[in-house]
């Protein structure tokens, strides 16, 4: 299930309580729709916040805790690089990704961002490590296989 939730809008509706909730920090566009999109194919209930603002995104994040921020780079760059870093200092848990267009020729890309090109691949590889965790079974069995008795007599 997915829902955009506006914050500039307060007549949409908040998301479930059981809902994950992604914050994504853009321009509203292309980069929205294929940040929701990849959310909508999660395998649990999960809507997207959305803000072009580092100020709403930071008063978002500490009322309404997301679990995955998506922010536009040259917002933060906007904003004085403020955005990540104070999201990565007032909530330690929550995971930020930085994406950033690649950079023009001769130039050097920052070395902590991902380029918008890499988005699917990016929420595919932290949905499977978050969401698709099955139990694992043990390593050993404690108990003996079904035909012991019959393997140690022939022993």
């Amino acid at each position: 299930m997915d829902q955009e939730i506006d914050m500039h809008n307060p007549s949409l509706p908040l998301p479930q309580d059981d809902a994950l909730v992604v914050l994504a920090v853009c321009p509203r566009g292309q980069i929205l729709e294929d940040v929701r999109a990849q959310v909508a194919s999660w395998p649990v209930a999960a809507c997207v916040r959305w803000t072009a603002d580092p100020i709403d995104a930071l008063r978002i994040a500490l009322l309404h805790p997301p679990v995955l921020v998506v922010v536009d780079a040259r917002l933060d760059r906007a904003g004085g690089r403020a955005l990540v870093s104070q999201l990565a200092r007032w909530r330690a848990d929550l995971e930020v990704f930085a994406f950033d267009d690649p950079p023009a020729e001769g130039l050097r890309a920052q070395p902590s961002l991902w380029h918008w090109s890499e988005l699917p691949r990016v929420l595919r590889w932290w949905a499977r490590r978050h969401l698709l965790q099955l139990p694992r079974a043990p390593l050993f069995d404690s108990r003996p296989p079904a035909d012991f008795d019959s393997l140690a007599r022939a022993a």
